[in-house]
């Protein structure tokens, strides 16, 4: 009968981890935005607003996705886009691309819009709060995060 001890365990276990952690997967992230900014509405109240009513569940950095997915450059995204994030069936199949045509309605009321949508905010009523938001969030541009290549 072959029997493995506790320290050979140990020895395999400890190689597995070595040898995956040599792969590293980069977060994924959105393409550029090509949208002109949305000039409807106040980028810097906009910001203020995001900070108060979508921050606690949206970061704005590729791979630090919370409860809700990463913002940066949503703007002109296709909807349920990253592959990091669980979106909800209906968002995946909505065939949405976020403009203001989309975000307004969605931050209006998502649970409205979309039924099983898992963003679960209050309402925002407020047509000129909306207009600052998609603002502010049409200002989320960056390039492509750069990961370095671990074969050199």
């Amino acid at each position: 009968m072959f029997k493995i001890s506790n320290c050979q365990v140990s020895a395999l276990f400890a190689a597995v981890l070595l040898l995956t952690a040599c792969e590293r997967v980069p977060p994924d992230h959105r393409a550029p935005v090509t949208l002109p900014l949305y000039t409807e509405g106040d980028v810097d109240n906009g910001a203020i607003i995001y900070q108060d009513a979508c921050g606690q569940c949206h970061q704005l950095n590729a791979g630090l996705n919370k409860k809700g997915p990463q913002l940066m450059n949503i703007y002109g995204a296709p909807a349920a886009d990253l592959e990091d994030f669980t979106y909800s069936q209906s968002l995946e199949q909505s065939g949405w691309v976020w403009d203001a045509k989309t975000l307004d309605p969605y931050i209006a009321d998502a649970q409205k819009v979309m039924p099983d949508s898992k963003m679960l905010s209050n309402p925002m009523p407020a047509a000129k709060e909306r207009a600052d938001v998609i603002a502010y969030l049409s200002s989320l541009r960056a390039a492509p995060p750069i990961v370095e290549d671990s074969t050199k």
